[in-house]
């Protein structure tokens, strides 16, 4: 079984967990003062954030000594990558809302479900990375 140290918790909840609580009121505000979408756009709208959250998380997470000691040299080029994979999520969710605005029908199911997915990779890249680095990487 593997131990995770009480410390990522903290970490996750202080880089991701305070965010998104503060994204999610941010979304509730959002909808309630604009007028109804048909569709799932904003679902979409939200996956955008998320992805934006999780941009903005990963610079603060590589900031982390231990962080930065588990990769050591490397470190750089595990923060470029994950930011990388945000980009492609952040593209791909840009490209979905481009083809329903050009062809002026709403936003689907399947794209909402999909938009809500990649948003919810997005911020599993620095949780990921910050597990790793406090269960297998270097001891401090």
């Amino acid at each position: 079984m593997c131990y995770i140290p009480a410390t990522v918790g903290w970490l996750i909840l202080a880089h991701l967990g305070i965010p998104v609580l503060f994204g999610v009121a941010f979304l509730i505000i959002i909808i309630a003062v604009t007028p109804p979408a048909e569709g799932w756009e904003k679902l979409l709208e939200a996956a955008l954030d998320l992805t934006i959250l999780s941009l903005g998380a990963t610079g603060a997470i590589f900031d982390n000594e231990r962080v930065a000691q588990a990769f050591g040299a490397n470190s750089a080029l595990v923060a470029v990558t994950v930011i990388a994979v945000d980009l492609i999520a952040a593209s791909i969710l840009v490209l979905i809302r481009a083809r329903t605005t050009r062809s002026q029908q709403p936003v689907s199911v399947s794209h909402g479900i999909i938009a809500l997915f990649l948003g919810m990779i997005t911020l599993l890249a620095p949780v990921g990375v910050i597990i790793w680095s406090y269960t297998r990487g270097g001891r401090p």
